[in-house]
């Protein structure tokens, strides 16, 4: 399971302006409800939004400096009345609470990195979603002719406290045999004198595609309802760069009547 810690204090800089995502959560709460669970909240990037629409949200996260970061942002925001934020892992928690919605934002659960984790994230999902509630997955869509595979590409630029800019650059490769992404951020930071401090932070995700996903939602106890292709929900195809999963708990199968006995 990656760890964002070494990571936490880079976060926003570059990613607390990618609000895309929100309003699809946000309409997704007005469908169901707005008792919201989010695995992976990490700064808050989402959490704080729909507790600004009037949601209350429950984030966990397995980087208490990730969430150190959130909670500062919520007490600023004076939304600790409707963010509770936790650690925990995602695979193995216990809230005692049912939630109308749980998300699991941008790639969070490929950092599942077995089938074993992967099943028992969506069975932790499983037990905390109230029978009408809603499961939304926001998955990359594996992409077989990737052309920056093994390449560093500068991902981001930010300015930087002194005038420079600060840089963030991105390497991956790609394990197709083990449906394994490996993945290294670098970021530079220049300081006054035009030093660099280089922070680099290695992860792996393994992701999936539509029908494995399906397979895996429906032995942890769920029935698909959609796959999407963006954020905007949008069909879901070839070429699509995001694969949206929308599953619901799936209702108890009655048991089907013994067969009449035969008489001889």
């Amino acid at each position: 399971m990656s760890d964002y810690t070494a990571f936490a204090g880079l976060y926003d800089l570059f990613y607390d302006d990618f609000t895309q995502d929100i309003p699809m959560y946000r309409g997704f709460a007005e469908r169901v409800g707005s008792h919201v669970l989010e695995l992976g909240c990490g700064t808050g990037r989402v959490a704080i939004p729909l507790a600004r629409d009037g949601c209350s949200v429950t984030g966990i996260d397995v980087a208490e400096a990730m969430l150190a970061i959130a909670r500062g942002k919520v007490e600023r925001a004076d939304l600790a009345d409707r963010v509770k934020l936790l650690q925990a892992d995602m695979r193995r928690f216990d809230l005692g609470a049912r939630f109308d919605l749980a998300i699991v934002p941008i790639n969070t659960f490929m950092h599942n990195a077995t089938l074993d984790d992967q099943l028992d994230t969506l069975s932790c999902l499983r037990r905390h979603l109230a029978p009408h509630g809603l499961l939304v997955l926001d998955l990359f869509n594996p992409d077989v002719h990737a052309s920056n595979e093994g390449r560093l590409v500068l991902h981001r630029t930010r300015p930087g406290p002194h005038g420079q800019l600060i840089l963030q650059f991105t390497a991956r490769s790609l394990d197709w045999e083990n449906q394994v992404s490996s993945v290294m951020f670098i970021v530079d930071e220049p300081d006054e004198g035009g030093l660099i401090r280089r922070t680099t932070f290695p992860f792996q995700m393994r992701f999936l595609f539509r029908n494995e996903v399906e397979l895996l939602l429906r032995l942890a106890g769920f029935e698909l309802e959609a796959v999407y292709g963006s954020y905007d929900l949008e069909p879901y195809g070839e070429g699509a760069e995001k694969m949206i999963v929308v599953a619901n708990p799936a209702r108890p199968t009655p048991p089907r009547p013994a067969p009449p006995a035969r008489v001889t």
